[in-house]
């Protein structure tokens, strides 16, 4: 009889932190799990580096899962493979039923005082593996944001500026800079979120080149750096808001001034760094678009680190792979160290730019696979002494 653990996002039980942690108290059922779900990965078959031998999971007091990936030919091949490794868990010392509680508590926004009261966890290590998990969202949407607008569609523009006040009272005077657009009547909203330096034309009009389709009716306030937007290809509607909240002609930017305040609301209210702004705009967009209203988060941005985590694919296989499936091959390994010893891992310092991290599109498709079958390990795959 299949394990209910293994139940896909389409159930209707919820996966409550019980039920996680009667999964966590028996490794095997965690490590299934956990490659059901393509969080973990099966690298069992023939070993590549003697041919002869076959890759099993054997026991290993050695190795940090007291389990590794061995090549059956021990006598002329010491071929190992940790279990951790090319996934989300590579790079840590710590077990991994306690790395995955931490994603449980991050997606379900569990306040930080009670995660590290049940983990024990210092405030560092707590804060590095919550920047990981918004490394997932920023990897997420760098490779699948898309332009929006386009002819006949109305786009909303405005910057706003993300900091604190000084002495808590006044005018903000320091943050940083933020400039975005919102796409009117799309569903799921079509947004874009970026850092900026200034408010300069010189910096804001390629970024709305970039992320606007030309032709799109640009609707903005009546800031200078906007004026030129009509010899870039746009057509271009203002709004006095020293005057009115909505012009004449009917031009506003309700849209995208509500959604700053939402922004705003979705931040820590003390400790953020100028530096993570952008990956806490990527976390904003995928809790919006996959775990807001998914059946069950945790599942779902389970597969999210799935799409983002994976082992490389021989060359063979990358040139047989559809175009339509290559969104799930991103691989993010620069941060970690895949050896079965390791230091804690520290905050990531992205390859990503600060405004392909920034940029999301809440109108992209991912297919989140309800439909996924568990992993088949053989009769090789099991542990064996």
């Amino acid at each position: 009889m299949a394990d209910s653990s293994l139940s896909s996002t389409s159930t209707s039980t919820p996966f409550t932190f019980e039920r996680l942690c009667e999964l966590s108290a028996c490794q095997e059922r965690l490590f299934t799990f956990l490659r059901f779900h393509k969080v973990l990965f099966n690298f069992h078959g023939r070993c590549e580096r003697c041919v002869n031998g076959f890759i099993n999971i054997r026991h290993d007091k050695l190795a940090s899962e007291g389990q590794i990936w061995r090549c059956s030919n021990t006598r002329h091949c010491n071929s190992k493979i940790a279990i951790r490794k090319h996934s989300f868990f590579s790079g840590s010392h710590l077990r991994i039923h306690v790395i995955v509680k931490i994603i449980y508590f991050w997606t379900h926004h569990y306040p930080q005082h009670i995660v590290l009261h049940e983990t024990g966890l210092s405030d560092k290590t707590l804060t590095d593996f919550y920047n990981f998990c918004r490394e997932v969202c920023s990897v997420i949407l760098q490779q699948h944001s898309q332009p929006i607008g386009g002819p006949g569609t109305i786009v909303e523009i405005d910057e706003s500026k993300f900091g604190k006040r000084k002495y808590n009272h006044g005018k903000r005077v320091d943050g940083v800079w933020v400039f975005g657009g919102i796409e009117r009547d799309s569903t799921p909203p079509k947004c874009f979120f970026v850092t900026v330096e200034d408010r300069s034309a010189a910096t804001l009009i390629p970024i709305i080149k970039q992320y606007i389709l030309p032709g799109t009716t640009v609707v903005s306030d009546c800031w200078k750096s906007y004026s030129s937007l009509r010899d870039e290809g746009f057509l271009h509607q203002t709004v006095n808001h020293s005057i009115e909240f909505v012009s004449e002609s009917g031009a506003h930017t309700n849209n995208i001034e509500s959604r700053w305040n939402a922004l705003k609301k979705s931040l820590p209210r003390y400790g953020t760094r100028k530096d993570l702004y952008d990956s806490y705009f990527a976390e904003y967009c995928i809790r919006r678009k996959f775990l807001s209203g998914a059946s069950d988060p945790f599942l779902a941005f389970l597969q999210l680190i799935g799409l983002v985590y994976k082992p490389p694919q021989p060359p063979t296989q990358q040139h047989e792979q559809q175009p339509a499936l290559q969104l799930a091959t991103a691989t993010v390994t620069h941060q970690r160290n895949d050896g079965l010893l390791s230091t804690t891992p520290t905050a990531p310092t992205s390859s990503l730019t600060q405004q392909d991290v920034a940029t999301f599109d809440l109108g992209f498709q991912i297919d989140i696979d309800s439909d996924s079958q568990p992993y088949q390990l053989g009769t090789g795959g099991d542990i064996s002494t």
